[in-house]
């Protein structure tokens, strides 16, 4: 009887969580599907471009505008891309190196190397 309490549990279990992979993969394929030319897209491989043209599973990206295109496979398509999210690709060169600047300001240099390097304690040594 308790063998058959423990294989319903396990039954049940399995059952739910196929159940939410088949719900994620219906979400995600509803989402490619309602795609249109001009939506900037990531791939599964981190790809940022703009969705220029749709042929059946073909996705044609383009990175930068007027700028070489790429055919992607309905399936890499993986999430939508808002435009907060390109500002620092988007970024001017100027904007672009006063971030690094601010970046590198923030870094410190100690002035001697010995600070970095640990030394054993004392307290076991004899004298």
């Amino acid at each position: 009887m308790v063998m058959i309490i423990i294989l319903a549990v396990l039954m049940l279990a399995m059952f739910w969580m196929s159940s939410r992979q088949r719900k994620a993969q219906r979400t995600a394929l509803e989402f490619v599907d309602s795609l249109t030319p001009g939506q900037r897209v990531m791939t599964a491989s981190g790809y940022v471009g703009t969705v220029v043209a749709i042929d059946g599973d073909q996705y044609t990206l383009e990175s930068v505008p007027g700028g070489g295109t790429t055919v992607w496979v309905k399936g890499a398509i993986r999430k939508r891309v808002d435009d907060a999210a390109t500002v620092d690709v988007e970024a001017s060169p100027e904007a672009q190196t006063q971030a690094q600047d601010e970046a590198v300001q923030d870094f410190v240099v100690p002035d001697d190397v010995s600070k970095l390097i640990e030394r054993p304690s004392s307290e076991g040594t004899a004298k």
